[in-house]
């Protein structure tokens, strides 16, 4: 490390020291509670538990129900075309919106579209809020995904914050932000930083139904922090570790009047990464306003920008001959004697001046008004912008003639924008004795997408020694392949949900939405002077069917039955062979239980499902040759959530998911895959965790241990990447209004891999030990 390398991350470390110094020594003991206080137990009185026969008729009272919702927390994300929240949960929530363990009183809209609670869902649904991001440590979106069960997330290339969930990867998750959900759900995911988020929240199994198209394993939203009425403060994030990371954020929400409010974020972060010459930044920015001219009438509005920049990323660490490795592993199993040497893990074998690069926009306006204290009608428009750049050498392949790393080249551009615009009525009352929540509504959403590609290969490189060279001009001689592209995509949609309380602890729930979707595709192929364009329409009907039945006050069981589609493969990119093909269907089948025990010290949720996808693309049995629609695939899975509170300074949570994935029909040109396991599909993983916090002091300490079984990386299944274990631990100590934070990642310094590449013999490594120091206040 060189002198002024150590003097800047020296000076860095000094930085946050100092801050925390000064505001201790200025500052007063008198700042809300931190995110590591052990909160009094919080009371939610969940909708199935009030007296659902008879529903509040004053405007009186709707009205104040509905001011102390602004008023106390965030609103419900746009998406949700009902403002029938259950008023007392809202009010229950902290500032993080977060009431109790698990989260199972948070209203979302990842789950339905009447905004029930996790507790009311006959799903499973995960909620991540700012606090757990805090306490947990979880800096980005995969750290996030990673946390919950059943769920898998990595960085691919042209995939930022790729995910697998419950068995099927990739393009088989929905993806909202605020509730406004992208089509082609690939393209638009990126590694966010978690500062400009209030919470995530995930829907396990099928959600066509709430996200259309294209989210079968589940869907995710994306919950930007939100104005909040009558409520003035600010937060901040300053953080510096490993690797020169440096992470800072601002938070400011500042009340307009008492009918209005405005919420604005800055965040900022960089990294060397532990890959050499990986440097990277991350910039967000939201604001957000929320006006309330009467108790009826609401205005929303907000805007988003987040960019992200990588010099010469990281692609993934080849595997390579045994004989020639230097410090040979068994992380892999792979046939040929390939293996993972120790030796190159810090590598990059990118091209000098690779480059990664994306600029995102999001822009959002609603106005919701309550028509009677019965009816609400919503209006939401948004605009989404996205500019992303790729150019870099993304796939090294050992060659055992040469003994040198031949590398691919890639080129890709994009110029993505989404017009969306979604009306609804919503009714919250009494319908033939029994307490109906429904919803209604019409989304329209036009997609515009532009792409160049080029696709080629520079120079081979020593594995040990790598000249890594520059990126070729933009000729047909440098790319074999080179087009431009351009598609559009129109789809309009209808759908309805219904929650009916059949008595005070039985609630039915179904729910169905029709899409038409109409593509459009020209592709220009640069290097023959051919011009393709095809144009193909779609139309599928999901629907789901779900109960959930309280046995005790603190107990309910839930089950459902859905239907989804998704492409056979993304729609924006999808090729003239691709494009002839209909939607892929599938189905789940889940069950489960969730429980808040003992004074909601004991807090569990369980689940057990199958999930089936048929007419996915296969080989021809009779003419392998051809691919033909009529491959299938499966999983079944448990999984199981806990949290406990065995003292109030004392919390211990576990999660484990347990999956077999498998096609059940599946072919090759050469083999029969039946019975193997999808990519980047581990079939177990846990995760133990435990604080104490010492009132006195006041001090916490924790740690964490995470397991994550095996997985494939390719559908043969002849490459096997081992599971990893890996330990985290933590100090946090409340000073100056806020909270300082010491943790240590991989503390056993394990040697493992995340992910797998585009490429079968690539793998993603994981960062070696680390430690991490923040601080974050409240003002």
């Amino acid at each position: 490390m060189s002198n002024d390398t150590a003097l800047g991350r020296g000076g860095a470390l000094c930085c946050v020291l100092a801050t925390v110094a000064a505001i201790e020594s200025c500052s007063t003991a008198s700042a809300q509670p931190n995110s590591d206080t052990v909160l009094p137990a919080v009371t939610i009185t969940e909708p199935t538990r009030q007296s659902l026969r008879s529903q509040p008729n004053r405007a009186s009272r709707a009205s104040a129900a509905r001011r102390a919702m602004h008023q106390s927390t965030s609103r419900t994300p746009a998406v949700t075309p009902s403002a029938t929240l259950s008023a007392t949960a809202t009010r229950t929530m902290n500032a993080e919106g977060a009431p109790g363990p698990l989260n199972l009183g948070v209203p979302n809209a990842a789950g339905s579209l009447v905004g029930l609670t996790p507790r009311e869902t006959p799903a499973t649904v995960n909620i991540i809020t700012q606090r757990d991001m805090q306490e947990k440590g979880l800096r980005t979106m995969v750290e996030t995904f990673n946390s919950v069960p059943g769920v898998m997330s990595g960085n691919l290339p042209g995939e930022p914050g790729v995910i697998s969930m419950r068995g099927f990867s990739r393009a088989a998750t929905g993806y909202a932000v605020d509730g406004v959900r992208a089509p082609d759900p690939l393209i638009v995911s990126r590694d966010f930083d978690t500062f400009s988020f209030e919470r995530v929240e995930i829907l396990k199994g099928p959600a066509s139904v709430i996200q259309g198209v294209g989210a079968l394993a589940g869907a995710v939203n994306l919950v930007t922090k939100q104005p909040k009425l009558g409520q003035a403060g600010a937060q901040g994030l300053l953080s510096y570790g490993s690797f020169n990371s440096l992470r800072t954020g601002i938070d400011i929400n500042a009340p307009i009047g008492s009918n209005a409010a405005v919420r604005s974020t800055l965040s900022y972060g960089q990294s060397d990464g532990f890959i050499n010459d990986t440097r990277s930044r991350k910039v967000g920015a939201t604001t957000g306003g929320t006006l309330a001219p009467t108790d009826r009438l609401i205005f929303t509005g907000s805007a988003s920008f987040f960019h992200d920049e990588f010099r010469t990323p990281y692609q993934g660490t080849p595997l390579i001959a045994r004989s020639l490795a230097r410090d040979p592993t068994n992380l892999v199993s792979a046939p040929g004697g390939l293996v993972i040497d120790r030796s190159i893990r810090n590598q990059n074998y990118n091209v000098e001046n690779g480059l990664m690069t994306s600029d995102t926009v999001w822009l959002r306006g609603g106005a919701e008004y309550k028509l009677t204290d019965n009816w609400t009608l919503r209006n939401d428009l948004s605009f989404f912008k996205a500019d992303r750049y790729w150019a870099s050498s993304e796939d090294f392949t050992f060659n055992s003639v040469s003994g040198l790393l031949d590398r691919s080249t890639t080129k890709i551009t994009h110029g993505h924008q989404i017009w969306s615009e979604r009306a609804a009525a919503s009714y919250d009352g009494i319908i033939g004795g029994f307490r109906n929540r429904f919803a209604a509504g019409l989304e329209y959403t036009d997609t515009n997408f532009d792409s160049s590609r080029r696709f080629g290969s520079t120079t081979p490189v020593d594995p040990f020694n790598p000249d890594r060279g520059y990126f070729p001009a933009d000729a047909a001689a440098n790319f074999p392949t080179r087009q431009d592209f351009t598609s559009g995509l129109k789809t309009f949609a209808a759908f309805a949900e219904n929650a009916v309380n059949l008595t005070p602890d039985w609630l039915m729930l179904a729910s169905v939405r029709h899409e038409s979707m109409k593509l459009d595709r020209r592709i220009d192929d640069l290097n023959t002077g051919a011009v393709t364009h095809f144009d193909k329409r779609f139309d599928n009907l999901s629907w789901r069917v779900g109960t959930v039945y309280n046995v005790t006050s603190g107990t309910a069981l839930f089950g459902q039955y859905n239907r989804a589609a998704i492409p056979v493969s993304g729609l924006l990119l999808s090729n003239l062979a691709n494009g002839r093909f209909d939607l892929s269907t599938g189905s789940s089948i889940e069950g489960g239980i969730k429980s808040s025990l003992w004074d909601n010290r004991v807090v569990t949720t369980a689940s057990v499902y199958q999930i089936e996808q048929n007419n996915i693309l296969t080989r021809d049995p009779t003419t392998p040759a051809l691919t033909v629609q009529g491959g299938s695939q499966r999983s079944r899975g448990v999984e199981l959530d806990v949290a406990v509170s065995l003292t109030p300074q004392w919390r211990v949570n576990a999660n484990a998911s347990f999956i077999k994935a498998e096609f059940t029909e599946l072919r090759s040109a050469t083999l029969d895959l039946r019975g193997n396991r999808p990519i980047n599909v581990p079939a177990q993983a846990f995760m133990v965790s435990t604080s104490y916090r010492f009132d006195p002091v006041p001090l916490t300490i924790g740690a964490s241990v995470q397991h994550v079984g095996s997985f494939y990386t390719d559908t043969a299944n002849t490459i096997e990447v081992s599971g990893r274990t890996l330990l985290d631990a933590w100090v946090a100590y409340d000073i100056g209004g806020g909270t300082l934070r010491l943790r240590g990642r991989n503390l056993t310094n394990a040697f493992y891999a995340n992910w797998s590449g585009y490429s079968p013999t690539q793998v993603y490594l994981g960062a070696p030990r680390n430690f991490d120091l923040s601080y974050n206040i409240r003002f």
